[in-house]
């Protein structure tokens, strides 16, 4: 008996163990669909230091209803959602670019973390847009 209960609580407790939260905060809580995505984003913070040019404080990045997109970035041109993930890629060679993952949406303003693809997979940045 005492046996059987020792098991139980080693089970609770890994499973406590397993189900905690991620260490940097930075995974998505919030998933994008169309109407979250469609529109104009204008950064108004970014957290961290981007690598990417085009991702500065004031800048817009307008994703559009029919699959295309401009962000200053001309190998940047379309998008897609993928496991509520915005993936955007070069249309001609659908080589991607860039992966934006929601981390919160409080009414128009969403935070979202950009992430490299490819050679670029290990950089990323976060930043904070008002979507119009």
């Amino acid at each position: 008996m005492k046996k059987n209960l020792f098991y139980t609580l080693c089970l609770v407790a890994l499973s406590i163990i397993f189900t905690g939260c991620s260490k940097d905060g930075d995974e998505p809580n919030v998933f994008f669909d169309n109407s979250k995505v469609i529109g104009s984003w204008t950064i108004t913070s970014i957290e961290g230091t981007s690598e990417w040019y085009w991702i500065s404080n004031g800048n817009t990045l307008f994703f559009n209803s029919d699959g295309s997109c401009s962000t200053g970035f001309s190998m940047e041109n379309s998008w897609k959602i993928e496991n509520g993930r915005v993936c955007t890629y070069y249309k001609k060679t659908s080589e991607p670019a860039l992966i934006y993952s929601l981390l919160s949406a409080e009414g128009s303003t969403y935070r979202i973390k950009v992430q490299g693809t490819l050679d670029e997979s290990d950089l990323s940045v976060i930043i904070v847009v008002k979507k119009e």
